[in-house]
């Protein structure tokens, strides 16, 4: 760093948790800090500083003036602050916030890049979408501890995925589309692939790492039946469309999806359609409908 940028770096008290890079090196991470402090003891005066500082306030409500406007930060808020934006924190309060910060020599995400250039990129995520982010820091603070000196290709690598995840938070916070729209698009593509499986809710729910109360309640918000009821809906409407176009066996089809006895697909398909699978061979597909 050059001189006027160290100035420019006001340091915590030495018992504090931050790691700052050399001054000659290649890392594209410029300083770390994390934990707890009290900006109403230590305050951190306006100033510019060398790198793109992003910064995850997890605990607390500490005050950020960017461009000679304060602001009151919420807890989970995030900021993304240019190089040329001079800030600073202060507190009103007694108490302490806790954070994680980073400072990288650049951006390598153009979409980052190009929303710094009119002013800080402030955000308030929810748990979900901090918890990638604060992983990311870890990564870095185990990397930067390390005995010897960090890896810059290992940083990179983290700096690369880091700025696409936050890119993807920032966009989903101002989007429409909810979480659980996402997942039941996932809950049918999945079941779409697996529709020979003999306990889909259990094997989707591992896929997913979800418990099946949450994807219970989670679909059928979303779609109005259970993922159980869509499963076997789209199981029967696909082993229609066999029995109609393919030339499969009733036995074959019932193999091809995970029925281990002939009988039980017949009497799966009779109690949806109203009719045995017999009854379809040669029909189109319009004559076959489930029972109401």
């Amino acid at each position: 760093m050059s001189e006027q940028a160290q100035d420019q770096l006001y340091l915590p008290k030495g018992d504090r948790s931050f790691w700052r890079g050399e001054v000659a090196s290649d890392c594209p991470l410029l300083y770390l800090a994390w934990g707890c402090r009290d900006f109403q003891q230590q305050p951190i005066p306006v100033s510019c500083h060398e790198g793109v500082v992003c910064v995850i306030i997890e605990e607390g409500c500490p005050t950020l003036t960017a461009n000679g406007k304060p602001l009151q930060m919420a807890t989970g808020s995030l900021a993304l602050i240019a190089p040329d934006c001079p800030f600073g924190w202060s507190q009103s309060s007694k108490g302490h916030c806790k954070f994680v910060l980073w400072m990288w020599r650049s951006t390598m995400d153009g979409e980052l890049s190009e929303a710094l250039k009119s002013s800080p990129v402030i955000r308030v995520l929810n748990r979900k979408e901090r918890k990638p982010l604060v992983f990311f820091h870890d990564l870095c603070r185990r990397e930067v501890l390390r005995p010897g000196s960090p890896d810059p290709k290992f940083i990179e690598g983290c700096q690369m995925i880091f700025e696409t995840t936050l890119r993807r938070a920032i966009q989903g916070n101002q989007s429409i589309p909810k979480p659980s729209f996402e997942l039941s698009e996932q809950v049918k593509f999945w079941m779409e692939a697996h529709l020979n499986s003999k306990e889909p809710i259990a094997r989707l729910c591992d896929y997913l790492n979800l418990s099946q109360s949450t994807l219970y309640r989670l679909f059928k918000t979303e779609v109005g039946v259970s993922p159980l009821a869509y499963f076997h809906q789209m199981r029967m409407e696909k082993a229609q469309e066999l029995l109609i176009l393919s030339s499969l066996s009733i036995k074959e089809i019932a193999f091809q999806f995970g029925y281990e006895h002939f009988n039980d697909f017949s009497r799966a398909y009779r109690n949806y359609y109203g009719h045995s699978p017999r009854t379809v061979r040669g029909l189109g597909r319009t004559e076959c409908k489930p029972e109401p």
